[in-house]
């Protein structure tokens, strides 16, 4: 990952980020608080307070009690209602589409149907986003961007997607196709991704340091946030946990070979199985089934393709907490069917096998967790960025 250099400009970009993100997350807050907590100046932090007034992103709210002095201090107020972002989730089968304000409350959802052809998904989504521009908001209600979620790595900042079979989409320019049709920010990001930022702005995650969202079936990926920022890797293809060797028969082997063996790439999860899961989860929190007779692969207590699945799951968990040592990993994906129960297995098989194991928990936002990725993402980048936030209104 390239380092950017360090200039003038580049660090208003990133006070004005900070100093936005503190005051989201608090609610309300002083301007000398902001100071003090961020260890800026006032003189900067009124100024970028200034130009957030002038973009309605925040406002005043009133004054803190009188301090020791009894002088009371400002108040500054997060306007998350009064702007809308544009998040969409591109799958095989469906697109899935949600306007959302900046504090996470979805107001809008649609669907699209989507195939294999390309250029007819590429209509569609079209299609979608100016539906969802039109759909009703509240008066004045702008929209900020828009942020799309795909099964792919992207090559960024272009916003290229490499390779979605569902979709047909192949090295589609997607972000600068959009971009003539649709003239507001726009951000193309792997879907995991998203749903990593959305859990750690919005859901489970809330508040951590470091957070993965792991997919476990159909297949495998992850989403990477460290420090509060997403980590792409150099190539913008972290998490791909499809691309893990897990058999030694797989190395030094073509891509296309790779699906003659059950790796974390191929590893589907069909839907009887989620079921039978479910059913053990049901019986396990019944005091039917105990901990013991599923991690001791008792095949009389559990069917076999829980078991199966209960070990990739052991496998992929394991891989990313020994690799990335995360505060916290939450769960997504068909896994997830299997709650308390999944739970309490990878707790028992991570200890004393990775070092101070993550927090392990289920996907607070289920099916809103790209849409709400997106969100985030875009209101962070429009802030860090603040000549491309066009917004509009009604």
């Amino acid at each position: 990952m390239k380092r950017q250099p360090t200039t003038s400009s580049l660090l208003r970009r990133l006070n004005r980020s900070a100093v936005v993100d503190l005051i989201r997350t608090q609610g309300v807050i002083s301007p000398s608080s902001l100071a003090e907590r961020l260890n800026i100046s006032l003189p900067t932090v009124m100024r970028v307070i200034e130009d957030l007034i002038a973009e309605d992103l925040v406002a005043y709210d009133g004054f803190d009690e009188a301090n020791v002095r009894g002088r009371p201090r400002a108040r500054i107020k997060f306007r998350g209602a009064a702007h809308a972002i544009i998040g969409i989730e591109a799958g095989k089968g469906e697109f899935y589409g949600a306007v959302a304000n900046l504090e996470g409350v979805v107001q809008t959802e649609m669907h699209e149907t989507a195939d294999d052809d390309g250029e007819r998904n590429f209509e569609k989504l079209v299609g979608l986003i100016r539906r969802l521009m039109a759909a009703p908001r509240q008066r004045g209600q702008t929209i900020r961007g828009i942020g799309i979620g795909v099964p792919s790595i992207v090559r960024q900042p272009e916003g290229e997607v490499v390779l979605t079979l569902g979709l047909g989409w192949r090295d589609m320019p997607l972000r600068a196709r959009l971009s003539e049709h649709i003239q507001i920010p726009i951000v193309v990001e792997n879907g995991r991704n998203l749903a990593a930022v959305g859990e750690w702005g919005f859901g489970a995650g809330r508040g951590a340091d470091s957070v993965v969202s792991l997919s476990i079936g159909p297949g495998a990926g992850a989403g990477v946030v460290i420090d509060g920022k997403l980590y792409g890797g150099h190539s913008h293809a972290a998490g791909e946990l499809g691309w893990y060797l897990d058999d030694p028969l797989l190395t030094g082997r073509p891509f296309e070979y790779l699906g003659d063996k059950q790796s974390l790439r191929f590893f589907g999860i069909p839907e009887q199985a989620t079921k039978m899961l479910e059913e053990a989860n049901t019986q396990y929190a019944a005091g039917k089934l105990t901990l013991a007779a599923v991690t001791d692969r008792q095949a009389d207590k559990i069917a076999p393709v829980v078991t199966e699945l209960l070990d990739y799951a052991t496998m992929a968990v394991g891989s990313v907490a020994a690799f990335m040592n995360p505060e916290i990993i939450v769960l997504a994906g068909r896994v997830v069917g299997g709650g308390d129960l999944v739970l309490d297995v990878l707790r028992h098989r991570l200890k004393g096998n990775v070092y101070d194991p993550p927090r392990l928990m289920i996907g607070a936002l289920g099916h809103r967790d790209i849409v709400l990725g997106a969100v985030r993402l875009v209101l962070d980048s429009t802030t860090l960025n603040p000549a491309d936030s066009l917004v509009m209104a009604d």
